[in-house]
């Protein structure tokens, strides 16, 4: 008979085994119990939701990496994170409840991208929202709940990158950059650092194919002395769609002056809006460039980083209200108590999705082989509750943990056992079964994870199972240990054994353990 072709699984998604998935467990139980004890509430949500609750909070940052498919006329998806769903809960159930609401949440995630290494298309998330609290004391009140939940877990040298996304939206601002030009330049800022000028144009060219040509126009600043004939240009380019037509036609018809072609008026008046405004973009896109590139290189110690970023906001006359959020929020995070790890304050910092309003940040750590992963991230958005059918404008923000990545970080270097202790219970004979069970159901009140072995194998094949399971003790029974109420305790990292008696065992081995019983 032809034996079956194996049915692998799907590239990208992977099993956790029991070792992991204990350890998996122990973290998720961890943080849980961190975030209760800060009145953060859990919440269980659904894996499948609507596509357009993702389309509308991320709107095609998001579309290309969903698993989405449609089922009787709707479209649906797995869920690619968990606050829009957060939010939608809200929305739609919690929005009598009194304000500030905070929430926690675990579960898995599904994004259609490239694995990699501590990159999975399922992976499990571990975070919290907080709902309905503004201003700086609300964001340090996050920030050190993230870096508080990792020293929770045991892990200490990591560093923690705050940002805010107001800098950078307001010198695009400031340049009046097409819409879709300016969300191009808010999602690559980082990319910009870390790829380099030359390979952002490229793929900004994709979008903007008239971005040489246009730039060749003029590469000074947009506020250089206007000449003749510019002052008209520049008023119709500062104002709105409709006020710009409006004009063109009443300048048209004041002249008396006629269209005379073989398309629609209007449209000519659009297409000549249009050419005004497109000639003006290669070079704003080039001063864009420019001081996102200076933004960018101001990274270290928040001290330094806000003197370098006051004196840039200074020189470009931009608004300076984030950088003072920024300034209370780093104060305020001492109060909440000094954070283990090392703190950066990084204004390139953009976290690639256009729906944040304020402070962004990310927490890294390094293991001991100089590998960097990114633990956690998180930031503010306040537009978001709106953006989602909500009553009223609320403020929110969050952060969460990428689960296997904690694991990862914890098994490398933060010294902590990931593999819950066990014992294995084995009786010499299949009379010593009943007391073998009755060892295991003892240990088990006490809360210790316990395998009793009753399949009858030799006491030489259960001892060498119970090392290959990871078991750190063994408990062995025969007839005389039954006779003398007592049990043979092993170590099996040791192999030391001693006789102890059944009434105080399970305190033994819990006290061994480490375990509170």
């Amino acid at each position: 008979m032809a034996t079956a072709d194996k049915i692998a699984a799907l590239r990208g998604m992977r099993d956790v085994y029991s070792a992991e998935h204990s350890a998996r467990r122990r973290v998720e139980s961890a943080l849980a119990q961190h975030f209760q004890l800060h009145s953060y509430a859990p919440v269980d949500l659904p894996i499948l939701e609507n596509t357009e609750l993702y389309l509308r909070k991320s709107g095609e940052d998001i579309a290309a990496r969903l698993y989405e498919f449609q089922f009787k006329s709707r479209r649906i998806a797995l869920r690619p994170e968990l606050t829009a769903s957060v939010i939608r809960a809200y929305v739609e159930q919690l929005q009598d409840d009194p304000l500030p609401l905070r929430l926690q949440y675990n579960g898995p995630v599904f994004r259609y991208e490239k694995p990699q290494l501590h990159r999975y298309r399922q992976f499990s998330l571990c975070g919290v929202e907080l709902i309905g609290a503004a201003g700086p004391l609300a964001d340090a009140e996050l920030l050190h709940l993230a870096c508080s939940g990792l020293e929770r877990l045991g892990i200490h040298d990591y560093e923690l990158r705050i940002g805010h996304t107001q800098v950078l939206q307001t010198l695009l601002d400031k340049l009046a950059l097409r819409y879709q030009l300016r969300s191009f330049l808010l999602r690559n800022m980082e990319n910009l650092r870390k790829r380099g000028r030359a390979q952002l144009v490229d793929s900004l060219r994709a979008i903007y194919p008239d971005y040489d040509a246009a730039a060749a126009v003029g590469r000074a600043d947009a506020g250089q002395p206007a000449g003749d004939g510019q002052q008209l240009i520049n008023l119709l380019r500062d104002m709105s769609d409709d006020e710009a037509h409006q004009a063109i036609t009443d300048f048209l018809r004041s002249l008396s002056i006629r269209i005379d072609t073989n398309r629609d008026e209007g449209e000519v008046i659009d297409r000549l809006l249009h050419k005004i405004r497109e000639d003006q973009q290669g070079p704003k896109l080039h001063v864009a460039l420019d001081r996102m590139q200076r933004l960018g290189e101001l990274a270290g110690a928040p001290e330094d980083a806000l003197e370098g970023a006051y004196a840039l906001a200074d020189e470009f006359e931009l608004d300076t209200d984030a950088l003072a959020d920024l300034e209370k929020t780093i104060d305020a995070l001492k109060d909440f108590g000094a954070p283990s790890g090392q703190i950066q304050l990084d204004m390139g910092l953009s976290r690639g999705l256009h729906y944040y309003t304020g402070l962004i940040f990310e927490i890294h750590y390094s293991s001991k082989d100089a590998e960097t992963v990114q633990l956690c991230g998180g930031g503010r958005y306040d537009n978001l509750v709106s953006s989602l059918g909500g009553a009223n404008a609320t403020a929110a923000a969050g952060f969460s943990f990428g689960v296997e990545r904690l694991l990862s970080a914890l098994k490398s270097d933060a010294g902590i056992s990931l593999n819950q202790p066990s014992v294995s219970v084995i009786p010499v004979q299949t009379e010593d079964i009943a007391a073998c069970l009755a060892i295991a159901a003892a240990l088990r009140k006490k809360k210790i994870v316990t395998e009793a072995m009753t399949d009858g194998r030799s006491l030489r094949r259960a001892l060498k199972y119970a090392d290959r399971r990871g078991a750190a003790l063994a408990i062995i029974i025969g007839e005389a240990e039954r006779e003398a109420g007592q049990a043979i305790l092993r170590d099996m990292r040791s192999h030391r054994e001693r006789q102890v008696p059944l009434d105080v065992l399970p305190a033994e081995v819990g006290a061994l353990l480490g375990e509170g019983g």
